[in-house]
This record gives structure tokens, C-alpha cells and sequence, in this order.
């Protein structure tokens, strides 16, 4: 009577450590899904603050040539008005007026090397971080693939994520015809009158 019971006491003992080491399992994995879900979330909320913040940056620096756009042209109007009307503007003076009104005037084209600077390493910074939130999502998705990990997973409820990358419509078009046959750059720009002449 003895044996039996060792042998049933051992029976109940390993079926025990298996319960407990499958338990610990399923925690790990349901664990790491949770884990790498708010990964995900918050990288997505994070690009999406990116995003917003790269174009703030575009369009607040995009803003100070239009303005010393808008105090030059002030300054040529107002001279071309005194010299209509007999009051004279003259060139001379007009331009210590435009350095006076737009100190920076020769430094306009600085804002704009500044702004394609700023538009590219905003762009490339964006699109790593995009590279940075699929390769999240690959980690995450991953396990739904495996047979045990998977079981487990969708038994407790548990489904892949899904991420929002920020892409254009030309692309969109190209990857569903397969077909990019657009090669000029610039479709809508209009010859200069030098180029028509």
C-alpha cells in the first residue's frame, strides 16, 4: 500500500509542477503581449505627436520669409506710391529703407536652405520612427503565428495589433496598380518665360 502511494504522490506531483510550469507560461506570454501592446500604443501616440510637431516646425519657419515678403513688398509699394505721387521715393533710399525695415534681406535665401534642411531631417526622423513602430508590431504580432503561443493568446481574448503608418496617396496608387510611371518631379510647374523664349 505503501508503493501505491508514493507512486500516486509522485503521479500528483508531477502533474502539479507541470500545471504550475504551464501556468507560468501562460502568464509570460499574456505578460509580454500586454507589455509590448503599450509598446505599440504609445509609440503610435508618439509618432503621432512627431508628425504634428515636424509640420509645426515647417510651417512657423515657413512663415518668416512670407513675412519679410510681405514688409519688402510694404516698403517697394510705399516708394512706388511716393514717386507717383511726386513725393520722391527714390531708389537710393529705397534700399537702406529695405535693410532698415528687413535687416535680413539677403539672408532670405539662409531661411529657405534652413527650411529644406529642417523639411528633410523632419522627414527622415519620421520615417525611422514609422520603421521603429513596425518593427513593434512585427515583435507583437509574431507569437499569434505559433501554434502554442497563439492558442493561448487568442483563448484569453488577446488579438493582433494593427499600426497606422503615414504615407501619400502617390504611393498608396503605386503599390496597388504596381506601377509608378510618374517620372517628372514637378507635373505642375509651368515653364519660366525664359524657358519660353
Amino acid at each position: 500500500m505503501k508503493k501505491g502511494l508514493i507512486i500516486t504522490g509522485a503521479i500528483l506531483a508531477v502533474g502539479a509542477l507541470f500545471l504550475i510550469i504551464v501556468a507560468i507560461s501562460t502568464m509570460g506570454v499574456l505578460n509580454t503581449e500586454a507589455d509590448r501592446r503599450v509598446l505599440i500604443e504609445n509609440k503610435q501616440k508618439d509618432n503621432e505627436n512627431e508628425f504634428d510637431n515636424m509640420w509645426k516646425k515647417i510651417a512657423q519657419t515657413a512663415q518668416v520669409p512670407e513675412a519679410q515678403k510681405n514688409a519688402l513688398k510694404e516698403i517697394i509699394i510705399g516708394n512706388a506710391q511716393a514717386r507717383a505721387q511726386g513725393q520722391g521715393g527714390n531708389g537710393g533710399a529705397l534700399a537702406t529703407w529695405i535693410h532698415e525695415a528687413v535687416p535680413n534681406v539677403d539672408g532670405i535665401s539662409q531661411t529657405y536652405q534652413t527650411l529644406m534642411n529642417i523639411i528633410v531631417s523632419s522627414q527622415d526622423g519620421f520615417t525611422f520612427r514609422q520603421k521603429e513602430l513596425l518593427a513593434l508590431n512585427t515583435a507583437h504580432n509574431q507569437p499569434f503565428r505559433h501554434v502554442i503561443a497563439g492558442t493561448v493568446l487568442k483563448m484569453f481574448g488577446r488579438t493582433e495589433t494593427t499600426v497606422v503608418i503615414v504615407t501619400s496617396t502617390k504611393t498608396e496608387n503605386a503599390f496597388k496598380s504596381g506601377k509608378n510611371d510618374d517620372i517628372q518631379v514637378f507635373p505642375t510647374a509651368q515653364p519660366s518665360n525664359l524657358e519660353k523664349k
